[in-house]
């Protein structure tokens, strides 16, 4: 069984809220952590990887309290590169980190569209609609203007259409609508020359999950092929990848990011950012689904590819992160 979301009901993180939790205790321990000559960073990571995103801004205020200094200023004087990031990017508010990586995603030279669409695509309504607010809140920027800015075609209409927070609510699947759709689609894609994009756009955009769930089982009945694959087919470029990723997201949310973190880390180098921003994002939500599909797909852990990619203390808070420490 799944939720409106995509994710199964009982999707787990590796992240849970401690219990006995003292805000006051865990302050003491980071600031002696960092006074002094050299820095503990065993005892940060054993504070910062078992406390949940609430806990740890509790324990930022608390610090700033007992202390009179600002918690993630002094992390960043004591710490580096990637582990400074994940650190640092533990103790911000979810919906903030969202509004922030998708500010980095658009700011500067060129555009992180997969990071757009691994963002964006994945929200409920409620959720897209408290980062359209919170990006205007701190960055003083319209979340839609600057994807019409940033982006063209059929694939800025998709990502706008999303960002409206606008899909229908309704849990119980009407397959009928279901039967039409899918005809829809392969009519407006397999079924004659050339795609009708727009027709996808309103579909995969306002339909509940449930809802698609039923019209994508319905399109292989009619075109004997999954809709991943008539999108492959059809389409090119980030439109068929954020199209994609709506499907991906609906039918199977903890795969999704699976397949996203072990793009991250195949090859020559690691994409950290990738990496940080979705263990970060779902360390509290569906990591041990996200685990069980990696494990499933790959024949390897998470763990086993942190351990090939990275080093140092970075390794060690990622596996803590992704239950492998």
């Amino acid at each position: 069984m799944a939720s409106a979301l995509g994710c199964p009901v009982d999707t787990q993180g590796t992240v849970v809220p401690v219990d006995g939790f003292d805000a006051e205790s865990d302050a003491q321990v980071l600031r002696k952590a960092m006074k002094g000559m050299g820095t503990n960073e065993k005892a940060i990571i054993k504070v910062v990887s078992k406390r949940s995103n609430k806990q740890l801004l509790e324990i930022m205020q608390k610090y700033k309290v007992l202390f009179g200094k600002d918690l993630i200023e002094d992390l960043k004087s004591e710490l580096g590169g990637n582990f400074e990031n994940l650190v640092v990017s533990l103790f911000v508010p979810c919906v903030d980190f969202k509004a922030n990586s998708l500010r980095r995603a658009m700011k500067g030279v060129g555009t992180d569209e997969e990071a757009l669409i691994e963002i964006i695509v994945p929200q409920s309504n409620e959720q897209m609609q408290e980062v359209v607010a919170k990006f205007k809140e701190l960055f003083g920027r319209d979340l839609e203007k600057d994807i019409d800015s940033e982006l063209s075609g059929d694939f800025k209409r998709l990502l706008i259409s999303l960002c409206q927070g606008a899909r229908d609510q309704v849990t119980e699947v009407d397959e009928a609508k279901a039967e039409k759709e899918a005809q829809d689609l392969y009519d407006a894609g397999e079924g004659q020359w050339g795609t009708d994009e727009s027709r996808f756009n309103q579909v995969l955009a306002l339909r509940s999950f449930p809802q698609l769930r039923a019209t994508f089982e319905q399109y292989r009945k009619l075109a004997k092929r999954d809709i991943v694959s008539a999108i492959d087919k059809e389409m090119s470029g980030d439109l068929k990848q954020s199209m994609q990723a709506v499907v991906k997201v609906v039918e199977n949310t903890p795969l999704f990011y699976a397949e996203r973190i072990y793009r991250s880390m195949k090859g020559a180098g690691t994409d950290d950012d990738t990496l940080i921003r979705i263990i970060v994002s779902r360390c509290e939500i569906d990591m041990v689904q996200i685990n069980d599909e990696f494990m499933k797909t790959y024949k390897k852990s998470i763990g086993t590819m942190i351990k090939s990619d990275c080093s140092g203390d970075y390794e060690k808070l990622l596996l803590a992160l992704v239950g492998e420490d």
